[in-house]
Formats: structure tokens, C-alpha cells, sequence
């Protein structure tokens, strides 16, 4: 029997890891334990899950002054944790997760670093942790990256796979169908980053040949609906089940997916919006100066703006309103495209190899 650690500081754990536990989980049955380290911030944890080990001190998401000072205590907690239960496998859930792991004993004991999201900052406090992350990765037996873009980034003697996290949906066969009048544009998950979803709220109102729809919650709700106060073309639909996602696709005609392109990690990620947009047919919007977004526009399969300016947003759209960008032609690449996508599952086999080949 393997015995299976994950560390991850968040409670709960974040779905990405969850879904990696649950895939551990089918792959191995019973011929594996699997235990999760994590880090009960927010004062959450209210019932005993079986295989969960909680360090519990209060530290506010956001107070990154507070979660610093607080690091040391999980520190201790997580190492003191892996020496006492001598897993066969740690898988470390971010950098800063990485360097919770002690020295293994690397002839029986394997260490996985899933290397969720890159150091980012400033570029003094990128630098140092960059270091300090890649000092680590030395120990490491594999490392996988959450967006094909992170590999190029790292030294190719690092051992990797790729492992995105591909949505379960079935793929949507090109149907030919045409943008809608007016043209319905979506941003589909949490509300946030204020200051680039209120240039699309710029660039839309009262502009008729666009209905603008904000599917969810999220800390940026409120001033949206404020600032789009009286437009009649912007509208909010609210909480939705992920179970919905496809529907809120199907009734859209552009995706809003571009995140704060002066974040270091944001240039070379790949967002779930755009497994997403592949798999449903449904053409994307991403950040310039960002790997996806070049991606996307090399095989035609999104568009790609400034997200920082209102008028390079309000061009775009109007390119599409006049027909000068065919998002229809898109359509028809993004179901090409699609039918060439493993699947999670099948991507997930490659991890799973590797900790069956680990020590033979």
C-alpha cells in the first residue's frame, strides 16, 4: 500500500487538489492512503475529516504581512507531520508549499512539487523566492506543471509532466451557428480584479450592438453593479452551479477571460476559462502580452486585448461588431482544435506512471 501525502495551505483545499486526491483515489483504490497537510486559516474547520491533519491559526486571505509571521507554525507543523506519518509520495501544492517538505529519503521516499503558480511580486521578492523555489527543486523527483507555458520558464534537466486542469465536459461539434444581435458577451466565474472588469463595463455601456452578462459572485460584484447602474445592455445573473457552466457557454457568444496581465505568474498561466472555451466552442478574450493570449490569436482560437485600456477593449469589440475579426471562422478552429485535447484523465496517467516507476 502507498501511503499518499498532499500539502496544501488553504482550507479547504482548493478544487484543483481535491480533484487530484479524487484521481489518486480511482487510480489506486485501496492500495492507497492518502493524507492531506493543510492550513485552517480562517477558522473553517468545524468537522473531523478522515486523513486531514489541521494546523489551525487564524490568518486572513489577503494579510500577507500576517500569513508571513504565521508561516514559521505551519512550517513546523507540516515537517514535523511528514517525519512522523514517512509517506511514499509528498505531493507539495505550490512553491511556498515546497519548502515545507524536509529532506526525504529519496531511495524510498518520492516528492512531488505541483507547481500550481510561479513565484510572482515585485521583482526583488520574485527573484529571492524564485531562488529559494528552484534551490528546492533539486530534491524533486517530478515536477508538474499546472499550464504548458510554466515548463519553458524552468531548466529542462527538472523532470515534468504537464497536467491542466481540463474540464469533464463533453465537446461541442461545430454547429455553424452565427453571433447572436446583439452580441452577447459573458465573464463566467468569480467577480474580481475591479480595475480591468470596469473597462469592460466602460467599453459596453450604452453601446447596443452588445449585451454584456456577469455570471457569479465575487468580491467585485457590488462596484460593478454600481458602476453599470442604469446601463440597460450590462446585466447580472449571480451564483450559478458549476453543473451550469455549459449552458451559460452555449447562451454566449465571447468569453471575457483576461486577467491582470502585470502579474509575472498571469503571463505564462493557462486559465480554466480556456479549456473551457475549447471544449464548448466559444471564443475567448485573453490579455495581450501573455502566452495564451498569443497562443489563441496564433491558432485562431480567441481574441487578445489590452485589459487595461478602455479604448483598445472598445476597438476589439467594435472590430468584431463590423466583421472584421470573423469569430464565426473561430468557432469552426476551436471544434478542429478541440478534437486533438486529451483529457484529464488521460493526462493524469502520466503522474500516476511515474509513482509506480518511482525506486524500480
Amino acid at each position: 500500500m502507498k501511503r499518499i501525502v498532499l500539502i496544501d495551505e488553504c482550507y479547504p483545499i482548493n478544487t484543483r487538489n481535491q480533484r487530484i486526491i479524487d484521481s489518486l483515489a480511482s487510480a489506486y483504490g485501496e492500495d492507497a492512503q492518502l493524507e492531506v497537510i493543510t492550513w485552517d486559516r480562517n477558522n473553517e474547520y468545524r468537522k473531523s475529516l478522515p486523513r486531514y491533519h489541521v494546523y489551525r491559526k487564524a490568518s486572513a486571505y489577503g494579510n500577507r504581512v500576517k500569513k508571513f509571521f504565521n508561516m514559521w507554525g505551519f512550517y513546523r507543523f507540516s515537517r514535523s507531520l511528514v517525519r512522523e506519518l514517512k509517506p511514499d509520495v509528498v505531493i507539495a501544492s505550490h512553491w511556498n508549499n515546497l519548502l515545507m517538505v524536509p529532506r526525504l529519503d529519496h531511495r524510498t521516499q518520492m516528492l512531488v512539487y505541483e507547481n500550481l503558480d510561479m513565484p510572482s511580486g515585485p521583482f526583488l521578492i520574485r527573484t529571492c523566492t524564485s531562488m529559494l523555489e528552484k534551490l528546492k527543486m533539486r530534491e524533486v523527483d517530478i515536477t508538474v506543471y499546472a499550464s504548458r507555458f510554466f515548463a519553458g520558464q524552468y531548466s529542462a534537466s527538472f523532470p515534468h509532466i504537464v497536467l491542466e486542469n481540463k474540464p469533464t465536459f463533453h465537446v461541442t461539434p461545430w454547429s455553424g451557428r452565427q453571433l447572436s444581435v446583439p452580441i452577447r458577451v459573458a465573464f463566467i466565474g468569480n467577480l474580481r480584479y475591479y480595475d480591468i472588469l470596469k473597462n469592460l463595463v466602460a467599453a459596453v455601456r450604452g453601446d447596443s450592438r452588445f449585451h454584456l452578462y456577469f455570471h457569479g459572485n465575487g468580491p467585485a460584484k457590488e462596484q460593478l453593479e454600481r458602476l453599470a447602474e442604469g446601463a440597460g445592455n450590462i446585466f447580472f445573473t449571480g451564483h450559478y452551479a458549476y453543473e451550469d457552466v455549459a449552458r451559460l457557454y452555449e447562451q454566449t457568444d465571447l468569453v471575457w477571460a483576461s486577467y491582470p496581465n502585470r502579474d509575472f505568474n498571469v503571463k505564462f498561466a493557462i486559465s480554466n476559462k480556456f479549456h473551457e472555451s475549447v471544449m464548448l466552442g466559444v471564443p475567448a478574450i485573453y490579455s495581450t502580452c501573455t502566452a495564451l493570449g498569443e497562443y489563441a490569436v496564433r491558432y485562431n482560437l480567441g481574441l487578445e486585448v489590452d485589459p487595461y485600456s478602455v479604448e483598445a477593449i472598445r476597438e476589439l469589440l467594435d472590430q468584431v461588431a463590423r466583421g472584421i475579426v470573423n469569430v464565426d471562422k473561430m468557432k469552426k478552429s476551436l471544434s478542429d482544435f478541440s478534437l486533438q485535447q486529451t483529457s484529464w484523465s488521460e493526462d493524469f496517467t502520466a503522474l500516476v506512471d511515474a509513482i509506480n516507476k518511482f525506486g524500480k
